[in-house]
């Protein structure tokens, strides 16, 4: 038999689960999406990378050039999803470096 009670439960329940729906349509993708990230073009990263720094403060230079050194040791030896973060990590270091020299 069914109560009141009981019924009203069903019925949150059910309410509270509708209202997840949207949420979980907008979730981020799993995890194992990552993976199949599309490889770096060492050569081209690298080559942008020290462009850059030409122009950059002298010590996000000295620190961008070497995260490209690491970047591409990491590229020879096949990891170039790695190499596209340690890339990232140096283009980072060009941008603060001018963001420290425009405050001065």
């Amino acid at each position: 038999m069914i109560t009141s009670f009981n019924l009203d439960r069903i019925t949150l329940v059910g309410l509270a689960m509708a209202g997840l729906l949207p949420f979980l349509a907008l979730s981020p993708a799993p995890a194992h999406a990552a993976s199949r990230a599309v490889p770096v073009d060492c050569a081209a990263q690298a080559a942008a990378v020290r462009g850059q720094a030409e122009t950059a403060d002298p010590k996000a230079a000295a620190r961008a050039l070497k995260a490209v050194r690491i970047a591409e040791k990491i590229c020879a030896e096949g990891g170039s999803f790695e190499a596209g973060k340690k890339f990232a990590q140096a283009r980072a270091q060009l941008d603060a470096g001018v963001q420290l020299a425009a405050r001065r």
